[in-house]
């Protein structure tokens, strides 16, 4: 190992009065893996992808070197194991940046605040989980961005086993909606490479003879600090259960915090029940995802079944300090906008803290975002939701307004971002907004039936295309 961090770089360790307001510890502590052996900064993270192009991604190059043509999609599908990536030349350049208090583009998400209005991930790393761990960050990494440490929070999505077909989501994230799309033959495999069914074959191979090795290793040695469990839908995961009873018996339980973004359509796993485990850990959290209530939500989040995600919340609740653990994980989407007043109800009756975050927009054909509608409507529907809930919010619904208040006067729509291929761009994520409603048989519940609760959104529907 070369020399340790020149001292010049002394002034860019964040503190409260730190010029340097972009470094992470993500970095130094954190590991993501996709279903699609995409290793990232963090799942928000918008990167060049080496193999699969993910959701968030703004471009089309490989962060090790560009894709080029290749004789098979499986020559480009070349996964690395975590002691390649972790001290990589592309994961030595990042620490260097963010030492230098350098801004960078993976990091837009949290740069420019396009998740979650007043949160930001870096925050949860950096300002929260981390923070007794700056220096030692700056401690044990040289000047290259070579560090001797090792990661210790693990965000690793073992596959897209997932028994919802979330319409905002895909068959990156959902092995429903990748079904989905196979039975219909809406895939190609320039654009999924991962459904092809010998890549497919070399990522089961890769996640168990590489990524559930290196996992297990990490559970085992009992170094694991923090846990994210996300999928798919992880409580489907059978290494999430092996996961919860090695820590508890190599005692790493005690120290570690786990942390759950779960569609919260099963708690229990065979004889095993999750609330039975949480309350043995250093801490946790159950970021139950939702869009909205009753026949809304089970609308968007094809799978749903609204009485028994309410029954499974509400036994969460019952656990030691369940009020505080127990989040409802809001995405703000175009249809859920019509139940939002039921949900802060919700949230109130309950007692419980909404986080909320708003669909991403980063095409003028995504039709599930509220950024999605005119400016006029959208203004005159968030005034009357925040005119209900502003009276009696209290701090646990701040980002339900906070990120109201955005989509009202910072964000742009997708006509204001996109003046010229809006039209068009609207009409094709109609059309792909209706076929798979027919691909899902709704007819009593549909966009439209939606909109009709709002005459000029309707109309606005309507006269798409």
């Amino acid at each position: 190992m070369t020399n340790k961090i020149i001292p010049v770089w002394e002034h860019a360790k964040p503190h409260k009065d730190s010029k340097n307001k972009v470094f992470c510890m993500a970095p130094w502590t954190h590991t993501y893996i996709s279903p699609q052996s995409e290793r990232r900064l963090c799942c928000a993270s918008r990167e060049e992808h080496s193999f699969q192009k993910q959701y968030i991604d703004s471009s089309n190059d490989s962060k090790y070197g560009t894709v080029t043509e290749s004789k098979t999609a499986l020559d480009d599908y070349q996964p690395v194991s975590l002691k390649e990536h972790w001290n990589s030349e592309y994961m030595k350049d990042i620490r260097v940046k963010l030492m230098r208090g350098e801004e960078i583009p993976q990091c837009d998400v949290c740069n420019k605040n396009l998740l979650m209005e007043g949160y930001s991930y870096r925050g949860w790393f950096t300002g929260t989980l981390f923070k007794d761990k700056i220096e030692e960050a700056f401690d044990k990494t040289d000047d290259t961005g070579y560090t001797t440490m090792e990661p210790i929070s693990f965000d690793y999505r073992f596959s897209n086993l997932c028994n919802f077909k979330c319409r905002m989501c895909g068959e990156q994230l959902s092995s429903s909606w990748e079904t989905e799309k196979k039975v219909n033959n809406l895939w190609n495999e320039k654009n999924q490479p991962f459904m092809i069914p010998e890549i497919k074959s070399a990522m089961k191979t890769f996640q168990e003879e590489v990524v559930e090795v290196e996992f297990r290793d990490a559970v085992s040695r009992g170094i694991v600090e923090e846990m994210y469990w996300v999928g798919g839908e992880p409580l489907m995961y059978d290494i999430h259960w092996w996961t919860l009873e090695e820590m508890l018996k190599n005692g790493s339980s005690k120290n570690c915090y786990m942390r759950y973004n779960s569609n919260l359509s099963r708690v229990q796993f065979g004889q095993k029940n999750l609330y039975d485990y949480l309350p043995l850990y250093k801490d946790w959290m159950m970021c139950a995802s939702i869009d909205g209530t009753g026949e809304i939500v089970e609308y968007i989040r094809t799978g749903i079944k609204w009485d028994k995600w309410l029954e499974n919340f509400k036994k969460g609740l019952e656990l030691p300090n369940g009020k505080d653990k127990m989040i409802l994980d809001l995405t703000l989407t175009a249809p859920g906008m019509f139940s939002l007043k039921e949900l802060f109800d919700l949230s109130i009756e309950l007692d419980v803290k909404i986080e909320t975050k708003t669909t991403f927009g980063f095409h003028a054909d995504i039709m599930w975002t509220p950024l999605s509608w005119p400016r006029e409507i959208l203004d005159e529907v968030i005034d009357d939701i925040l005119a209900y809930i502003t009276p009696r919010a209290t701090w646990k619904q701040a980002t339900l307004i906070g990120n109201l208040e955005a989509l009202k006067n910072t964000r742009k729509t997708h006509e204001e971002e996109w003046p010229d291929t809006y039209k068009q761009a609207a009409l094709n994520g109609k059309n792909w907004v209706k076929r798979l409603e027919s691909i899902r048989g709704d007819t009593d519940v549909t966009m439209r039936s939606i909109y009709s609760r709002n005459s000029k959104l309707l109309q606005w529907w309507d006269n798409i295309g």
